[in-house]
């Protein structure tokens, strides 16, 4: 269903990490937060580090939408920032790499933050570390 969307909604789940990837638009319905992170606790506020724009109504919501909004450069520059903070390790190449490790046997490492890679490296060898 992800790759069929073309945005999220999502409250406060962890979806929206495995979206971020698709680099689509995100909206954040957080209309019950503070109550949500007094009550459940939370690593940190999504509604101040969120990827995508932030409605703390049905109203709100609807506005981003009718808008147009939801998809504007702001959003954009939001999604960009979350994929930066939280999707460095993201090659595209993870299921690989545990299929290479556990049914194969070949030993590699840990892929080097996007901050660490050299200009150009991709996904090639030179870019993983080993343990």
């Amino acid at each position: 269903m992800l790759l069929a969307s073309d945005a999220l909604v999502t409250d406060y789940s962890a979806l929206m990490f495995d979206y971020a990837l698709l680099d689509r638009p995100i909206v954040v319905h957080a209309d019950d937060w503070g109550a949500f992170a007094a009550s459940r606790g939370a690593y940190f506020d999504i509604t101040a580090d969120a990827p995508g724009h932030v409605s703390r109504s049905y109203r709100e919501l609807a506005w981003l939408f009718a808008s147009g909004t939801w998809q504007d450069r702001e959003a954009e520059r939001l999604r960009a920032g979350f994929r930066e903070r939280y999707c460095e390790f993201e090659d595209g190449r993870a299921a690989e790499r545990v299929v290479r490790l556990l049914m194969l046997g070949e030993r590699g490492g840990a892929l080097l933050p996007a901050a660490r890679r050299t200009a150009g490296a991709g996904a090639r060898p030179e870019t993983l570390v080993e343990r």
